[in-house]
């Protein structure tokens, strides 16, 4: 890292999208500073899950967590019950669901790699209650997308 970019090395999928960050002018650099000692649990990608998630202390809402995850949308999708939209957050039902995974297939069929990227915000006590069960981290961030 030098005063202005992160140089990805890596996995080629988490490289491009640092490369997409930057190419896009968003701070890359910084985000990945701040967010350094705030980790608290993470799941690397697994072909059995199609997904990857980390868990981290937000750095500009203190108190809070996120969870992040990012993998397959006929996964990642699932899982979900809002969108953001250009005017916040619009619900996200059965139909919409239906034409986002349309959307993917035609992307996938061009052929395109394409994943999906969720979250879901709580406060530290939600998140130390997971934490306190003995669940495993992937579990925990299971209950916390099912819960949240």
């Amino acid at each position: 890292m030098d005063a202005n970019n992160y140089v990805a090395v890596g996995q080629s999928t988490e490289v491009a999208l640092i490369e997409f960050l930057q190419d896009a002018d968003v701070p890359v650099h910084l985000l990945i500073t701040k967010k350094f000692g705030k980790i608290k649990a993470s799941c690397p990608f697994s072909p059995q899950t199609k997904r990857s998630a980390v868990v981290v202390e937000s750095s500009e809402q203190p108190g809070s967590i996120m969870v992040f995850v990012k993998g397959a949308p006929e996964v990642v999708v699932n899982m979900c019950d809002r969108q953001l939209a250009n005017d916040g957050q619009a619900d996200l039902g059965d139909d919409e669901k239906y034409q986002i995974l349309e959307k993917v297939t035609a992307m996938a069929a061009k052929p395109l790699r394409v994943m999906t990227l969720a979250y879901v915000e709580m406060d530290e006590g939600s998140w130390a209650n997971y934490e306190n069960t003995g669940v495993t981290p992937e579990q925990a961030i299971e209950e916390a997308f099912q819960n949240g």
